[in-house]
């Protein structure tokens, strides 16, 4: 089917116990994507369980905050279930026991490793964020954004994010289309820019400060770990780690950037980005997915360890690509 030729407002019409769910960990496009399309539906007369893991303090200020839902899972059979911002079903966490009593199933994404994993899936990979996918739902099925500000300032926060302000290369035409529409409906571009990108706590600066201390660089690649007692050692959580391996990607010198935070005794997960050379696949190959320049994995070993092995690969791709 088309991307956007489907049979959502009648499922959704058709729909007594609806849930929605993001990505574990979820970052500002995750909240905005979420919130927004439950907002949405709410506008419709349903009654959405917003099942994010969490809101982070950061996001706070989106609008639709109090649907999330922060009571048991074993009781929830919802008649829909839409995973939004969602690579594959594991990345659900424990939402992910919901979505498999659902009776039917969405998946809203568009990170270009989606397995697929929902009955009906809509995924584009040329879109900046979920936020923007979920935004041409709503547009299709009669939302304006002139008409609802709460939504449009979601919808806005989630493609901010997603795109650093509009810099990355997942920025496109409509994109920028999507977010003059948004501007319409009178959204507070300012005060988003600097919630979503530039606010920061003290703890997030100290950790951040370590995080630079740890820095290395190999053959392009500028690389740092922080250990789980640096991260708790600044009152910080895996929550607070937005922004440092951008930076690192920033640095003149940097083709590609590293951070791994050590996640348990026996993990550490990697976020990797590059300016210009696909680093998905190697990604994919360790398990983990994303973006042709963004992407992530977990990978058994301590924070050392793993930044060794993936930094090997990325230079071998760098010299020999």
């Amino acid at each position: 089917m088309t991307m956007y030729d489907n049979n959502i407002l009648k499922d959704i019409e058709n729909a007594e116990e609806i849930c929605i769910a993001g990505h574990i960990n979820p970052d500002g496009d995750a909240v905005g994507s979420v919130l927004a399309l439950a907002l949405y539906l709410k506008r419709l007369g349903k009654t959405p369980r917003v099942l994010l893991e969490s809101i982070p303090a950061r996001f706070a200020f989106f609008g639709g905050t109090q649907l999330w839902y922060n009571g048991a899972y074993d009781g929830l059979v919802p008649d829909v279930f839409f995973a939004v911002d969602c690579g594959d079903k594991a990345r659900l966490g424990n939402a992910g026991e919901v979505f498999d009593r659902a009776g039917l199933t969405y998946c809203i994404d568009h990170h270009r490793t989606n397995t697929g994993f929902a009955d009906v899936n809509i995924i584009n990979a040329n879109a900046s964020s979920a936020s923007e996918i979920v935004f041409e739902l709503m547009k299709k099925n009669g939302f304006d954004p002139e008409k609802d500000s709460e939504i449009a300032a979601d919808i806005y926060s989630g493609i901010v994010f997603d795109t650093g302000g509009f810099r990355h290369n997942c920025t496109g035409r409509r994109t920028h289309e999507i977010a003059g529409m948004l501007v319409d409906g009178g959204v507070d571009t300012s005060v988003i820019h600097s919630r979503v990108l530039f606010e920061h706590t003290y703890p997030q600066a100290k950790l951040f400060g370590i995080a630079l201390g740890n820095m290395k660089h190999l053959d392009g690649v500028t690389y740092t770990t922080l250990t789980t007692a640096e991260i708790e050692g600044c009152g910080c959580t895996s929550e607070d780690l937005d922004g440092i391996v951008d930076y690192l990607l920033n640095l003149d010198i940097s083709e590609c950037a590293v951070l791994v935070t050590q996640r348990s005794e026996t993990a550490a997960k990697a976020s990797v980005r590059s300016k210009k050379i696909p680093i998905a696949d190697i990604v994919v190959s360790l398990g983990g997915g994303g973006h042709a320049l963004a992407a992530g994995v977990t990978c058994d070993g301590s924070a050392a360890e793993v930044a060794e092995k993936i930094v090997a690969l990325i230079v071998k791709e760098i010299k020999h690509g």
